[in-house]
Formats: C-alpha cells, sequence, structure tokens
C-alpha cells in the first residue's frame, strides 16, 4: 500500500527503539498496529461504498439498452411480418 520495504520497517524500528525504549515499544506497537487496521478498514470499506455507487448506473444503464434492443427485435420482426404480407 505504502510501498515500504524491509529495510525501511526495520530503520523505522531501530529509530523507534532509539526514541521510545524498549519497554515501551511493544505498547505503541499494538497501537500503531490497531491505528493501521482502523485506517485500512475504511479505505476498503470506502472503496466498496464508490464500487457500488458506481455499479448502479451501469446497471441501470444495461438495463435501458435490453429493453432497446428487445424493442428492436420486436419492430424488426413487426417489418418482415409486413413485408412478406405485402408480397402474398
Amino acid at each position: 500500500m505504502f510501498d515500504i520495504g524491509f529495510w525501511e520497517l526495520f530503520l523505522i524500528f531501530i529509530l523507534l527503539l532509539f526514541v521510545v525504549g524498549p519497554d515501551r515499544l511493544p505498547t505503541i506497537a499494538g497501537h500503531l498496529g490497531r491505528w493501521f487496521g482502523k485506517f485500512q478498514r475504511y479505505f476498503f470499506e470506502l472503496k466498496d461504498s464508490i464500487q457500488q455507487e458506481a455499479e448502479e448506473p451501469t446497471n441501470q444503464i444495461n438495463k435501458l439498452l435490453d429493453d432497446q434492443k428487445s424493442s428492436m427485435d420486436f419492430l424488426q420482426k413487426e417489418i418482415n411480418d409486413k413485408k412478406t404480407d405485402n408480397q402474398k
């Protein structure tokens, strides 16, 4: 997601170890993990809602196109029937 590799994470861990200390590092890591999880869930929900909103007009357009196609097929059949009636 953020394109952070192993060495970048390792450097961040070492910096946190020096700044925070080894006794408080597990507590802070737990808090950061929970916040990152909340952040990730929020963006997945946002992405899903945007996809649902985008699918609704697409479904409506497809339904309209299908209705138009069935109407055109019906009209084409009627025209062909009239042509055959006139030829008899």
